[in-house]
C-alpha cells in the first residue's frame, strides 16, 4: 500500500505535469497569435502615374469633323459643344432628289453632343438608304475596350418599314471587349434603310407614329454612342 508521503508526492507530480502542459499550451497559443499578427501586418505604398490620360470618342482625334457623309449626300453637321448656339434650333432635314441642287440646303442633319451622335434624315421611297460614318479615336495613353453600344430603338410601326444598324465601316459587327489602343481609331457606319420589300406605303397615321415629335423636333431622331472603358 502507498504511504501518505507517496500519495502526496504523486499528487504533486500530477500538478507539475498539468502545469507544464498548460505552460506549453500557453506558449503555443502565444506563438500562433504572434505569427497571425505578423501575417496581418501589411505595409506598402501605391502611387499613380502622373501622365495617365483618357480620351476615347469622336472628338479625341485631330479631325475637326469626325463625321463623313457619302459622296453625293448633302449633310448639315453641327458640333453642339464647340458652338452651342448652332444647336439652339436644329434645322429640319430636306429630301433632295438632286443633292447638287442649290435648293437642297440642309439634306440630312447630324449633330454631336459629347460622345453621342444624333441624326435626322428623310427617306422618300422603298429602297432609299441613308448612311454616314463617324470616327472614334483613342487620344489618351490607356488601352480601351468596347463596353457596349447604345442606339435608339425603332418603334413597332417604324420596324415595319425601316432598318437601322451601326457597324464598323467594313460592315463587321461591334463586339464587347473590342480593343482600341492609344493613337488608334475605329470608324463606325450608320445605315438606315427604307425596306425594299415593303408592299404598301405607310398610312398618314403610321407616318405620324414613325415621325413622332421628340425633344422639340419633328421627324424621327436617331442616336448612337459607343461606350468604351479601360482595358
Amino acid at each position: 500500500m502507498q504511504t501518505e508521503f507517496q500519495q502526496n508526492n504523486g499528487k504533486k507530480t500530477k500538478k507539475s505535469t498539468l502545469l507544464l502542459v498548460l505552460l506549453l499550451l500557453l506558449v503555443t497559443v502565444t506563438v500562433g497569435y504572434a505569427v497571425l499578427s505578423a501575417s496581418l501586418n501589411i505595409q506598402g505604398q501605391s502611387t499613380l502615374k502622373p501622365d495617365s490620360s483618357w480620351c476615347v470618342g469622336p472628338k479625341c482625334g485631330s479631325e475637326t469633323t469626325p463625321i463623313v457623309c457619302p459622296i453625293g449626300e448633302k449633310c448639315t453637321i453641327l458640333d453642339c459643344d464647340a458652338n452651342p448656339s448652332s444647336c439652339t434650333n436644329i434645322p429640319e432635314p430636306q429630301y433632295c432628289e438632286d443633292q447638287t441642287s442649290s435648293s437642297c440646303t440642309t439634306g440630312a442633319v447630324i449633330w454631336l453632343e459629347g460622345d453621342t451622335v444624333y441624326f435626322k434624315h428623310v427617306l422618300a421611297k422603298p429602297g432609299d438608304v441613308f448612311t454616314f460614318t463617324t470616327k472614334y479615336t483613342n487620344g489618351g495613353n490607356i488601352t480601351a475596350k468596347v463596353k457596349d453600344i447604345a442606339k435608339s430603338e425603332l418603334n413597332a410601326t417604324a420596324k415595319k418599314y425601316l432598318t437601322y444598324d451601326v457597324t464598323y465601316s467594313d460592315n463587321s459587327p461591334i463586339v464587347a471587349d473590342d480593343e482600341l489602343a492609344p493613337g488608334e481609331s475605329a470608324v463606325f457606319k450608320v445605315t438606315v434603310t427604307y425596306k425594299k420589300e415593303v408592299t404598301k406605303l405607310p398610312t398618314s397615321e403610321e407616318l405620324a407614329l414613325i415621325n413622332e415629335t421628340a425633344d422639340g423636333h419633328t421627324g424621327a431622331i436617331s442616336l448612337f454612342t459607343v461606350n468604351y472603358e479601360q482595358k
